[in-house]
């Protein structure tokens, strides 16, 4: 059986000829499937996919637009299929930036390690002292940039309001 995951993915939005660029986190939650059917395993990874697409466009209309006109060619610079460190990351409901460590991993493009700390030393002391980070062998130095935070639960509240529950219920 494949696990359930929640899966980070992070994005840099970016209108090359206006040389602007905007970078966006965006937390899905992938469901669980039989490791015995590959359609199942294929209908997940979509439906996941989907759901960043859609978040993607919720952040282009309801924050994007509001601090450029331009259209921006969204990018993936990395995931994490693990918890990131920092509190913020943890929430259910998002829409908003955050301060972001980022360091790739010696297995390269997309896996990254991520999350928010007070600085850079402080960061690498929490991916030192998690097994599963360590795993992962993040490459030093790690790179701050601002993002903005989204969940999947925004596109159900920014369409129904807040009183949305787990769509998946």
């Amino acid at each position: 059986m494949g696990i359930s995951l929640e899966i980070f993915s992070l994005y840099r939005l970016a209108q090359e000829d206006a040389n602007c660029s905007h970078y966006l986190l965006l937390k899905v939650d992938q469901a669980a499937f039989s490791n015995a059917d590959a359609g199942e395993y294929n209908y997940v990874v979509e439906v996941a996919d989907r759901i960043r697409e859609a978040l993607i466009e919720v952040y282009r209309a309801e924050q994007l637009a509001n601090e450029c006109t331009e259209f921006h060619v969204a990018t993936l610079i990395g995931e994490l299929q693990n918890t990131p460190i920092g509190e913020e990351l943890r929430q259910e409901h998002s829409k908003f930036y955050l301060d972001l460590w980022v360091a790739e991993t010696r297995f390269g493009h997309p896996w990254v390690v991520l999350g928010t700390a007070e600085d850079e030393e402080a960061f690498w002391q929490q991916v030192e002292e998690d097994g599963d980070f360590a795993r992962l062998e993040a490459l030093r130095p790690a790179a701050k940039l601002r993002a903005f935070f989204l969940t999947e639960m925004d596109i159900w509240r920014s369409r129904y309001g807040h009183q949305v529950k787990d769509w998946r219920s």
